[in-house]
């Protein structure tokens, strides 16, 4: 497997964050095709419209709220 380098790694993660954000920011229409078009990018592309679509299909998050430490 080759390595990649730090920039590398940080372009496909970008790369991965349109994908996610394509499946969150879709409506109910049509799924978005792939805008890349040599296959690292589009593997990451999917993978990530592919685990927001899984994010978001389970359903709402709990996220808690941060309190205040409570008074004694």
């Amino acid at each position: 497997m080759t390595r990649l380098t730090r920039e590398e790694n940080f372009r496909l993660s970008r790369v991965y964050a349109k994908g996610w954000n394509a499946a969150r920011s879709q409506s109910l229409g049509p799924a978005p095709s792939n805008p890349f078009t040599s296959q690292p990018e589009r593997d990451r592309w999917a993978e990530g419209y592919s685990g927001a679509l899984e994010y978001y299909r389970s359903g709402p998050r709990f996220i808690p709220k941060r309190g205040s430490v409570a008074e004694s």
